[in-house]
């Protein structure tokens, strides 16, 4: 009583001083712009956060989105003129933002060659833009002799091209093929290389006038948006990113110095609560502090693995000496059971909530029994100290197995294998979605949780995020949103699009599988995956080859396009638009000319909104 005491009083001198130091001038300077966490938009548009800023509140973000137009309007630098903002959605590498340029859609329905002078926008030390589609073309000043100069330099490079010449002072010729122009190799005087936002001639219909440049241009494009650390970090602290010819400043002014005083105030009072509260909690080294714990484990008596004591844990693996993996949960270790197989301990994080993601997944992996879901053979559950014991997988996660191609563990993985783990991951989210008595929807499917063994049947694991759904109902109640970005549902984190349910695994399935496929691409690009997935779509949607590396035969193609296919079924927006797991089985295991291609998802789409089929 006497440590709670002196820290009741450490807490109420802080809120007296940090009061005081708030409200003392506080008439003698101006009120500074509040800046909100997060602010509604659009139905459409749902919430908006950082780098994104509501109109007049210029200290609080990076881009102003303009929310009280028919259609919102953002502007991605000051000096730039706005877009119409479409969609924004999180992604792996940043915030993916679909806009439209009505100015220049105008410009290019009027076939004007302003157009063709089109700039994007540029990047700063701030805030970083990747943008699709885009298409490389080589403007020339219409000299003597061009033409002559500009056939010598495509043959150099060994490329077919078109030329367009219908605008006054340049002239503009670009390549069959998806590869850029390279502005390195030797071009013809008074030329350059310019990007445009449209499409490259083979990811367009074969109806297309691929001669009229026109034809090629887009007003709609695929942006993803990433703000550097050091933004990020000044943002955190109350400051504004500020940055000219790529220098990085970050400004406060005494209102921002102020709220960052009160911040770090707050932080020590939050930190010595959490002290506080983790001294009564630990303070009684038993589990009878967690009844759902104990109360899970009663309920599942059959079910539930064998519960090991901490000193248990540390001599399965030696002390914790070999490490084989790690992540925000805490670290993997190898260990063996005494007389037993091999074992990976996840031994979870200690400041890691007050044990529901060791509940979690003891309610939900508990109840499963599947050649495709990892084994939980034993878990700890002592004071402080969590962990889980899994079968050990020695061929470790499917990430390992999906990029850089010149590596030896990719080159054991063939398309056949791919496929087959494909189908055995459907297989595992069926039983989960429909073979438990309980319905488990997952809400973390990615390669990372995809555990291989030694013939490298796919495993499904980490099942700290699960939900179970009793009844088998359809919707899944939940708060807040879960899950890895760029593998998350739309409606998981908007419900404008609709209910979290069992459709909430099949889209992270797709996204999955399209990664599977992604990583098998013969050239890299550095646009974002959604110029992948845009190009995947159309190349598909055409009954063209998408240029995948290891097709060796027919089997091989036919492997690759039903995964494609699938996948993008699979990414529909609207939830009732996916199909079920087990309809995906149907059609990975059936025959390709029975699998029809998908709308295109609203991902890449303007045209339709979450509603309009409602």
């Amino acid at each position: 009583m006497e440590s709670h005491s002196s820290i009741l009083l450490i807490l109420f001198f802080l809120s007296h001083n940090l009061h005081l130091s708030s409200s003392e001038n506080n008439t003698s300077q101006p009120a500074a712009p509040i800046c909100p966490t997060s602010f509604y938009c659009s139905s459409t548009l749902g919430y908006l956060s950082f780098p994104f800023y509501p109109s007049r509140n210029s200290p609080c973000g990076l881009c102003e989105v303009d929310c009280n137009q028919t259609v919102p309007k953002i502007r991605l630098r000051p000096d730039y003129p706005p877009y119409d903002l479409v969609r924004v959605m999180p992604g792996s590498s940043g915030d993916i933002v679909l806009v439209s340029d009505t100015y220049f859609a105008n410009q290019i329905s009027n076939n004007s060659c302003d157009s063709l002078m089109y700039t994007f926008p540029p990047n700063s030390s701030s805030l970083s833009f990747t943008i699709s589609p885009t298409l490389p073309v080589l403007r020339c000043l219409k000299t003597p002799g061009l033409f002559e100069q500009v056939d010598r330099y495509f043959n150099a490079i060994g490329t077919d091209y078109y030329g367009f010449d219908s605008c006054d002072d340049y002239s503009y010729y670009y390549t069959y093929s998806d590869g850029y122009i390279s502005a390195n190799i030797n071009l013809p005087a008074l030329c350059s290389v310019v990007v445009l936002p449209g499409n490259p001639p083979s990811m367009l219909p074969k109806e297309t006038e691929f001669n009229n440049l026109f034809k090629l241009l887009t007003s709609e494009l695929n942006l993803v948006m990433q703000v550097s650390d050091k933004c990020q970090e000044c943002h955190r602290r109350g400051g504004q990113c500020s940055s000219e010819n790529q220098e990085f400043w970050c400004e406060y002014n005494i209102h921002n110095t102020k709220k960052v005083t009160i911040a770090i105030g707050v932080v020590i009072i939050l930190t010595l609560l959490v002290l506080c509260f983790r001294f009564s909690i630990y303070s009684k080294h038993n589990a009878e502090n967690y009844p759902n714990l104990e109360a899970i484990i009663k309920n599942n008596e059959s079910l539930a693995p064998k519960r090991y004591s901490y000193s248990h844990v540390k001599k399965m693996t030696d002390s914790f000496k070999v490490k084989v993996g790690e992540g925000g949960y805490g670290s993997v270790y190898r260990g063996k059971l005494q007389h037993g197989p091999d074992v990976a301990v996840k031994v979870l994080n200690e400041l890691k909530g007050n044990g529901e993601d060791l509940v979690n997944e003891l309610a939900s992996i508990g109840k499963t029994c599947h050649v495709n879901i990892v084994s939980l053979l034993g878990f700890c559950f002592e004071g402080r100290h969590r962990a889980l014991i899994y079968e050990y997988m020695p061929n470790g996660s499917l990430e390992r197995f999906i990029y850089d191609p010149n590596s030896e563990t990719s080159s054991q993985l063939e398309w056949k294998k791919l496929y087959e783990i494909a189908i055995g991951i459907g297989r595992g989210l069926e039983y989960l979605h429909r073979g438990c008595n309980t319905r488990i929807v997952h809400f973390d499917i990615k390669p990372h949780n995809i555990l291989l063994d030694q013939d490298f049947c796919p495993k499904i694991s980490d099942f700290g995020l699960a939900k179970l759904c009793p009844e088998k109902r359809s919707v899944v109640s939940m708060s807040g949103m879960r899950g890895t970005p760029g593998y998350i549902a739309p409606e998981v984190f908007s419900r404008n699009f609709g209910g979290v349910s069992h459709k909430s695994d099949v889209y992270s399935y797709g996204m999955m599988v399209l990664e599977m496929v992604g990583g098998r691409r013969n050239v890299v690009v550095e646009d974002s995956s959604m110029y992948f997935l845009d190009l995947v779509y159309k190349q598909v949607a055409s009954n063209r080859s998408v240029g995948l590396s290891g097709i060796l035969d027919e089997q091989d193609q036919e492997v690759a396009n039903k995964m494609i296919l699938v996948s993008l079924w699979c990414i529909q927006s609207d939830p009732s638009g996916r199909p079920s797991m087990s309809k995906v089985l149907e059609m990975l295991e059936g025959d390709l000319k029975s699998i029809q291609v998908p709308p295109k998802p609203f991902l890449f789409s303007t045209t339709r909104s979450p509603h309009s089929h409602h």
